[in-house]
């Protein structure tokens, strides 16, 4: 493991930059061209575009609801204030996509398309790591400085860090591909350009605590290998068909190596 921690920006300066930038609203986003694009896609196309959305969507509801424990048991006050703002900006992304489906799409059973190769890592075990986070803080027992620890690789470096940086791309290459759905790139560009936030936040806090914590490098390091093992099967779901025709080898590339960075950035090699 490397020893070069080093602070990008601070809790604080990333606290600042977010009263700022953080504050667009999805509310006021004219989806009107995107309604107009969406009735131009066949049933199979639709179900694809929407797959991703609601994956999105799940993934929004679910660290919006998770990340309250993280941020009480940290113990840096300028972190909890940064975290504020995350948990704000994390609903606020979860009401664009809700936007999205009701004015776009129609109505969606977001609920459906959560297959077990995402359930777990959206919604399952990232709840139990928050509610383990939880109960070591409330009780006294149990080992919170790795609950911290996992819950931040978990958050920022899996969910945060790989896989929502890999579906953005595939929201670029919808665009790049068809020339459609300006409103929703945009709207992907605000969320990207928040989570960018979270992401320096997140790896520098995971990386401190696993110099601060060497113990905790083994059980990072398995999570990191277990999350990789799994890219292949999601990335078959979201392409599996393709009648959008995306490129699916790119993609899995990409989720590779965003992963790949996660860890070094980490300070795993």
């Amino acid at each position: 493991m490397s020893t070069a921690a080093h602070t990008t920006k601070s809790p604080r300066q990333l606290y600042n930059i977010a009263k700022t930038l953080g504050i667009w609203d999805p509310a006021k986003i004219d989806l009107t061209e995107d309604k107009a694009h969406w009735q131009m896609l066949n049933p199979d196309q639709r179900e694809q575009l929407i797959k991703t959305c609601a994956l999105f969507y799940e993934g929004e509801v679910s660290v919006s609801d998770t990340l309250a424990w993280f941020m009480l048991a940290v113990p840096d006050l300028d972190r909890r204030m940064f975290l504020s703002t995350q948990i704000f900006e994390e609903v606020k992304h979860a009401e664009f996509f809700e936007r999205y489906f009701q004015e776009v799409c129609g109505k969606v059973d977001t609920s459906a398309y959560l297959v077990p190769e995402y359930k777990g890592v959206l919604l399952d075990e990232l709840r139990q790591r928050g509610e383990t986070i939880g109960q070591a803080l409330t009780s006294g027992n149990g080992d919170l400085p790795l609950a911290l620890t996992l819950f931040a690789c978990h958050y920022m470096a899996v969910v945060e860090g790989t896989m929502a940086l890999t579906g953005y791309e595939f929201f670029e290459d919808l665009l790049a591909k068809t020339g459609m759905f300006p409103r929703l790139l945009e709207g992907i560009k605000l969320i990207r350009a928040d989570e960018g936030r979270h992401l320096v936040h997140g790896m520098d806090f995971l990386r401190e605590q696993l110099i601060k914590y060497p113990d905790h490098v083994a059980p990072v390091r398995e999570l990191f290998n277990t999350q990789a093992a799994n890219i292949p099967r999601r990335t078959d779901f979201v392409f599996t068909p393709n009648p959008l025709g995306l490129d699916r080898e790119r993609i899995q590339q990409i989720s590779y190596e965003n992963h790949n960075q996660r860890m070094r950035e980490a300070g795993l090699e």
